[in-house]
Formats: structure tokens, sequence, C-alpha cells
């Protein structure tokens, strides 16, 4: 594995060494880019993607780790990227046309291969120091696919939201029951209330016990004399046979 990744770094450097010779001049030409320049970058691109797709998975991964230990991130994630792409791309068919352009003082190649599953675009950045800085993979995808892809999409965000939804209104039904159980458990720990006693019957009126004043002589001569005027007749020919005290009588109104 580490001869198959030196062999490739030394077959970069040295198809490098005569690209980068006219850097200078290429700088001062802006964006336009020599031919013996743009020959040597297709040449390196083929040899490098041709290279890479071949590699086993082992393989790759042993050189992330490595570039990983160097402190190269940005390829460490590249060819993770690249194991991802090729379980959706299969094995490489053919490279299309490399098209070399030059951008903020960095040589982009681009090209269009065929793969087993599908196309895609490769496109490899180089610094400059004539090193791979980048390389990205875009699938390509049909129509349907596309279509297919974006509803999976769709149901998944709006399933989540739905799901949300129905959680939260589980967690607001829940409130009432939530609030007998707090007025349960403090009506149980509050200390319990003395019984309040029950209100004594009212007494029954006494009977008044009639108080029998027959016997009572003066009484009975004052009562027959009084009748006796009353009826203008004389009191000889009245008995007095019993007094009884008549209650709300209206004498005592008086």
């Amino acid at each position: 594995m580490k001869k198959r990744r030196t062999l490739f770094a030394i077959i970069a450097m040295v198809l490098c060494l005569g690209l980068f010779t006219g850097c200078a001049k290429t700088e001062d030409a802006g964006e336009a880019v020599d031919e013996t320049i743009k020959a040597s970058i297709t040449m390196i691109t083929q040899q490098n993607l041709e290279a890479l797709t071949s590699y086993p998975e082992a393989d790759i991964l042993a050189m992330i780790e490595q570039y990983e230990d160097d402190g190269n991130t940005t390829m460490a994630a590249s060819l993770d990227s690249w194991l991802t792409t090729k379980e959706e791309v299969g094995n490489l068919v053919q490279l299309g046309e490399i098209n070399v352009t030059q951008k903020d003082r960095q040589f982009v190649a681009v090209t269009e291969a065929t793969f087993e599953k599908r196309p895609a675009t490769l496109t490899v950045y180089y610094d400059r120091t004539g090193s791979i800085a980048n390389i990205e993979y875009v699938p390509f995808y049909t129509l349907g696919e596309n279509v297919g892809r974006g509803a999976v999409h769709t149901l998944i965000g709006m399933g989540t939201v739905f799901i949300v939804l129905i959680f939260i209104s589980l967690i607001i039904s829940c409130f009432k029951y939530i609030n007998e159980w707090e007025k349960k458990s403090a009506a149980a720990k509050a200390p319990a209330s003395a019984p309040v006693p029950a209100p004594a019957p009212a007494p029954a009126p006494a009977e008044v016990e009639e108080e029998d004043v027959t016997d009572d002589l003066e009484l009975v001569a004052v009562i027959t004399a009084a009748i006796a005027a009353s009826q203008n007749t004389s009191a000889d020919g009245l008995v007095v046979r019993s007094i009884k005290r008549k209650t709300g009588a209206a004498w005592k109104r008086a």
C-alpha cells in the first residue's frame, strides 16, 4: 500500500516539475493556460484518477489514515467522499475529455467520466506547488431519481414535523392529569382539619303547667262579682266551677 501511495506521489511530482517551470508566465497571462501546461495537467489528472479509481477500499482507508496523520484533512475528506461515491457509481469505465482552467492561482481539471452504474463529474484541484489540493465527485442522477429523492426528503421533513406536533399535543393533553395529581398530592400533605360539631338541638318549649285557682275564694268572689256586674244580674245565681288562664287575651295588651 505504501509503495502505491509513494508511486502515486512520485508520478505527480515528476510531471509537475515541468508543469510549473512556466508558472510565472502563466500568471502574467491571467486565466489563460499554456498548452504545454494544459497537456501536462491533463496527463497528470488522467493518471491520478485512473490510479485512484482502481485502488481497493483497504488501500484508500490506509491513505486516509496517512493523510490524517499528516494533518491534511482536506485530502482525507476527499478520499472518504470517494468511498461513498464509488458505491453509487461503481467501477470506472472510461474518462472523458479533461478540461483544464486556472482560477485563483490554482489549476482545475474537470472531466465527465463513465462508470458502471452512472456517469459522474470529477474535478481535481492543484495548488501552487503542483500537489493535489482536493478532488470532488458529483454523480449524475436522472430526472426521475431527482424527483424521487426530493419526494423522500419532503416526506421525511413533513413526517418529522407531524411527529413533533403529535408529541406536543400529547404533552398538552397530559396537563390536566398533572394538575389533578398535584391537587391530590397537596390535599394528602395538608393536615386533617377537626370535625365541625353538629349544632345542639334547640330546647323544647317548657309546658306551662296550668294552675288550678278554683280554691282561691277571694279570686272566685272577685270574678263572680265582675261577671254579675257585666250581666246586670245578681251574683247569687252564679257558680264559678273552674278558672283557666287564657293566653293571648286582649286585656293583656291593654
